[in-house]
Order: structure tokens, then C-alpha cells, then sequence
């Protein structure tokens, strides 16, 4: 049970301060106040133990999350109190960090913080796209659908990430074994013909003087090749962190071939499953669209929908709203329409989420064979730059010497 550091007053107003322990904040006021104390603060006392350091460092698993996930819908449809529910799970949860999280949320939650706002605390084990679904969910009253497009939404997004890991695992094995063969090259063979060839009277050609500069390169000013690395890596970091660099960097994942149209698939899924989700819930369109913007998880697209929620509140229609956008496929755009003019608006867009599952299936299932071509065609033209920067100069000079006899 945590221990708190209090501060107070007695009936005669006299200062007291000490140690208590209760389950939250306020259990210890309730605890003071039968003292006779009247609370001026109340402070949770923290504690260091090895234990509190692994922890820190523990990881919540894809696999855990769903299932705290799944427990918590069974505890909201069930009409069990969030509280009291959050508590039972605290206590059934082996995943040590997970359970030290849970147990801030019951205190949270406890002080009269909304659930979305207390698993915002939480970033590394609440993903933003979690706790937006989350206040929408609190927004709509329809938190329990909404726990279960989420469920349904990180199975998926389990099943497609280990689909996408599989389906690169070749391609990046053969990159990394052929960037460690060309640094072996540079660094250990071509030196050993540089000799060779600055004795040599011929013109050595353009793929060997790339490589002996590269060499030159490497073994005097390899210092500043891996500053120049890390300063790169971290200027793009903390570019994108910023709110122009991360709307460019989430436009530009939509234009990376082969890659860039499975995102687009997976926020097309997630602007129709959100919509729908909302729409059938009795959720204004244009407070659902503002709603599904915070959820869809790519910047660019969200301020695309946040651009369209101003043109529906005007009064024109979502259909000509979406055509506008310039990033609605036009399948979208058609399904929306025909909703739109059926009034089966909820069902076009449950169309549209299953068709774009299936869609992300097959176009992850058929990646390698997509990448394996522009690898091949990749390996063939570093092993031909290879053996053209290592036998052109031999070659050369066996004409020279063929010509000085």
C-alpha cells in the first residue's frame, strides 16, 4: 500500500506533518480527517527499489495490451464500476509494468480524471492512437463498441506488423550482408591494389578511383562520417517531433512506393471503422469527423479530414468533402456517396473497412514478391560495380604490358 506525506492542522490550528498509508489521496484525507487533522497537503512518498528500476525498463507486449483490452470490455459490459474494474484487473495482470500503470490509472481515475486522460500519462504503453479511441469512445458513449474495434484494430495491427516483419526479413538480410561484403572491400581489399595500381602507368577507371576515394574517406575521416551519421539521425528526429516535420514525414510515408499505399489502406480502415463506429452511435457527422481526425494516426491525413469537418459544418456534403481532399481513394468517395444518397451511410463504410482489410492482407502477403525483383536488380548492379572497380585496372594494365613487348 503506498505511504503518504501529509502536512495539517489540528482543531487548535496547531501545524502537524508525518507519514500514512492508504490506497489513493483521498483514502488519506478520509484517513486525517477521522484524526481530527484538517489536510493541507497530501504527498505520495516515493520509494527506490531495484525492483522499481526493472520495471521501468520492462516492456508491455502487443499480446498484453489486447488482453487488458479485452478484460476491460468484458468489465464494461458486465456494468461493473470503471474503478472497481480497473482494480480487479491491477490485481489479475502478471505483466509487472502494466500493473504498476494500472494501479496510477485506479488513482487517477480515483481523483475524478477521465480514462482517456489518465492513460495519457502513459505514452510508452498507451499509444496515442489507444487513448484518442478511447476518449472517443467516452465522447460517443459507446466506449464498449469502441473497445472492441480497438481489440479488433491491434489484432490486426499485431497480425499485419509480423506479416510485414516476415515478408522483410530476406530482403533485409541480404541489404545488411551486402553493405557488410562492400565495407570489407573498401576497407581491407582495395588497399591492397591501390599500390598496385598508382604503379601502374594506365588511367584507372571510374568505378576504382570511387572506390579508392571511398577508402580515403574511410580510413582518415571515419570520425566525422559517423558525426555526420548521428547529427543526421538526430536532426530528423527532432524534425519530425516538430508539427511541420511530422505533418512532411507523414506525408511523405503515403508516397513511398509499395509501402506507401499499404498506409494508406490501413488509415483508409481506420477513417471507415471509426465513422462507422461513431455514426451508428448517434454522433453528429461533423463532431465524428473531428473525432475520427484525432484517431486515423498519420498528421497529414488528419488535418485533410480536420479540412473537411469546416466544409460539412458550412453545409455542403462529405461526399464533395472527401473529393476535395485530393487523398481519399476514389473507392471511398464512391461507397460515401452511395451511402450518403441510400441513407445506408453506416453500412457503405463497414463495406469500405472490410474491403480494405482484405485489400492490406493480400498487398502485405504478396510484399516480397514485390520487393524481391528490385532487390535482385539492386544486388546485380553492386556486384557488377564491385567487379568493375576491382578487374577493370587489371585488365587495363595487361594490355599495357601486352603493348610495352
Amino acid at each position: 500500500m503506498p505511504t503518504f506525506t501529509y502536512k495539517a492542522q489540528t482543531e487548535g490550528g496547531f501545524p502537524v506533518s508525518g507519514t500514512i498509508e492508504a490506497r489513493s489521496p483521498s483514502a488519506a484525507a478520509i484517513q486525517l480527517d477521522s484524526m481530527g487533522y484538517l489536510p493541507i497537503s497530501i504527498t505520495e512518498k516515493k520509494t527506490f527499489s531495484f525492483d522499481d528500476l526493472i520495471v521501468r525498463f520492462e516492456r508491455v507486449r502487443a499480446e498484453d495490451l489486447i488482453f487488458f483490452t479485452r478484460q476491460l470490455l468484458t468489465v464494461i459490459k458486465s456494468g461493473i464500476p470503471l474503478l472497481s474494474g480497473l482494480k480487479a484487473l491491477e490485481q489479475q495482470t502478471e505483466n509487472r509494468k502494466l500493473k504498476k500503470v494500472i494501479s496510477i490509472v485506479c488513482k487517477d481515475v480515483d481523483q475524478g480524471k477521465s480514462f482517456s486522460v489518465a492513460i495519457s500519462r502513459h505514452p510508452d504503453v498507451f499509444p496515442e492512437l489507444y487513448v484518442n479511441m478511447i476518449d472517443a469512445g467516452e465522447i460517443g458513449g459507446t466506449l464498449d463498441n469502441v473497445l472492441e474495434r480497438l481489440i479488433l484494430m491491434l489484432e490486426f495491427s499485431r497480425k499485419t506488423s509480423s506479416s510485414l516483419k516476415a515478408a522483410m526479413r530476406y530482403p533485409l538480410f541480404v541489404v545488411i550482408a551486402l553493405c557488410v561484403a562492400f565495407g570489407i572491400v573498401v576497407t581491407f581489399v582495395i588497399p591492397k591494389f591501390t599500390v598496385i595500381f598508382e604503379q601502374s602507368t594506365a588511367k584507372l577507371p571510374i568505378p576504382t578511383r570511387i572506390m579508392i576515394l571511398l577508402n580515403f574517406v574511410v580510413q582518415n575521416y571515419w570520425y566525422y562520417v559517423l558525426l555526420g551519421i548521428v547529427f543526421l539521425a538526430t536532426a530528423f528526429y527532432i524534425y519530425i517531433r516538430t508539427e511541420s516535420g511530422r505533418l512532411n514525414w507523414h506525408h511523405l510515408k503515403l508516397k513511398i512506393p509499395i509501402l506507401g499505399q499499404i498506409f494508406l489502406k490501413i488509415y483508409m480502415s481506420r477513417f471507415s471503422s471509426m465513422l462507422e463506429t461513431l455514426s451508428r452511435s448517434g454522433v453528429a457527422i461533423d463532431v465524428a469527423l473531428g473525432v475520427v481526425s484525432r484517431t486515423i494516426g498519420n498528421e497529414y491525413i488528419a488535418l485533410k479530414i480536420r479540412e473537411i469537418t469546416e466544409k460539412v459544418k458550412e453545409g455542403r456534403g462529405i461526399t464533395n468533402a472527401l473529393r476535395e481532399s485530393e487523398v481519399f481513394p476514389p473507392l471511398v468517395i464512391r461507397m460515401v456517396f452511395t451511402g450518403e444518397e441510400a441513407g445506408s451511410l453506416d453500412d457503405m463504410l463497414a463495406e469500405v473497412t472490410n474491403y480494405y482489410e482484405r485489400e492490406i492482407d493480400y498487398s502485405v502477403s504478396r510484399l516480397s514478391s514485390y520487393i524481391e525483383p528490385i532487390l535482385t536488380v539492386g544486388l546485380g548492379l553492386m556486384v557488377l560495380f564491385l567487379a568493375l572497380a576491382i578487374f577493370m585496372p587489371w585488365w587495363d594494365m595487361i594490355k599495357v604490358f601486352r603493348g610495352g613487348r
